[in-house]
């Protein structure tokens, strides 16, 4: 405890009934619910929509592995990213013993150990019957999610797929960042995180909200990113004194050991526009740039370096 506190006035002051202190001084949050049915139809052409998460036994892509997968289903309307319902009855979740130890930061965050995983496994036939029905697959990290999905479970490579955190330019939307808690808290809501099923439904919350600047629903920015088709640009053999260069364009560091790795990426929309500018600020001389389709079928996936 402070002598004193950082507070203009205390909770009492708010919660009493005959309390002056201005709204705008004070913020209300609630614990996330999610209800069976967040809109009634207005007669668009309904597609199912299906958000997943995944724990793992650590943030790496290349050593890491499953240990919890959960995924929910929704209803929503295509033409208006309106969501209508949620079936919480084929929602999905289960442990599973992954090829190595849980990291102790993994078993801090997410509360899962060794011994809760031990012996579990995922049945194959039941996850693709949930993914069977969906016509787009969100995860609000699918870089990490849908690579380390599909090393398991093959249903999930059929499928396209969105971002909820890269979709959305939630820096000029007025938000400092993108993790999904603090956009929940912003939006009004608090979960408990770290859990593969309550990170869906925080997921999906988020989904149905409307954005403050763009004044768009945030399914349907998802779903407009999804429907793009971008270039995966790879600097291959770009002088080491150009990374800084690389970075403040925007290029992510691919590490060894994974495929077609050891290399500065990034993706765009004008393929001839950026593999010219790599050509006159990094290799000053006509060098052969490999050039990629990135379509929802194999973003985010490790299908993507496949060239």
């Amino acid at each position: 405890m402070n002598d004193f506190e950082p507070f203009k006035f205390s909770i009492a002051e708010v919660k009493s009934a005959t309390s002056s202190v201005p709204e705008k001084d004070w913020r209300l949050l609630r614990r996330l619910e999610i209800p069976d049915h967040f809109n009634n139809p207005r007669g668009g052409v309904l597609k199912r929509g299906l958000v997943i998460d995944v724990e793992a036994t650590g943030l790496s892509l290349e050593n890491d592995d499953v240990i919890q997968l959960a995924m929910l289903p929704f209803d929503y309307e295509a033409d208006s990213g309106r969501i209508i319902s949620v079936h919480k009855d084929n929602a999905f979740e289960a442990l599973r013993e992954p090829s190595v130890p849980i990291s102790e930061e993994a078993s801090i965050l997410t509360g899962i150990t060794d011994k809760m995983v031990s012996g579990q496994s995922i049945n194959e036939q039941a996850v693709a019957s949930v993914v069977a029905t969906s016509d787009l697959i969100i995860a609000h990290n699918a870089r990490f999610d849908r690579a380390m999905v599909e090393k398991h479970w093959q249903c999930f490579t059929e499928k396209p797929w969105g971002c909820s955190f890269s979709s959305v330019d939630w820096l000029r939307e007025g938000f400092s960042a993108g993790k999904l808690d603090y956009l929940g808290m912003q939006f009004g809501w608090f979960y408990d995180g770290h859990r593969a099923l309550s990170d869906c439904e925080a997921c999906l919350a988020l989904l149905a909200q409307t954005l403050p600047s763009s004044k768009q629903r945030v399914l349907s920015v998802v779903r407009e990113t999804a429907q793009q088709t971008e270039y995966l640009i790879c600097a291959v053999g770009s002088p080491f004194e150009e990374k800084d260069t690389l970075r403040s364009r925007g290029y992510r560091w691919r590490p060894d050991g994974l495929s077609n790795g050891k290399v500065w990426w990034t993706t765009c929309l004008d393929p001839d526009a950026e593999v010219a500018w790599l050509r006159s600020n990094v290799y000053h001389f006509e060098k052969v740039i490999p050039v990629q389709e990135v379509t929802a079928m194999t973003r985010f996936s490790d299908r993507m370096w496949d060239f």
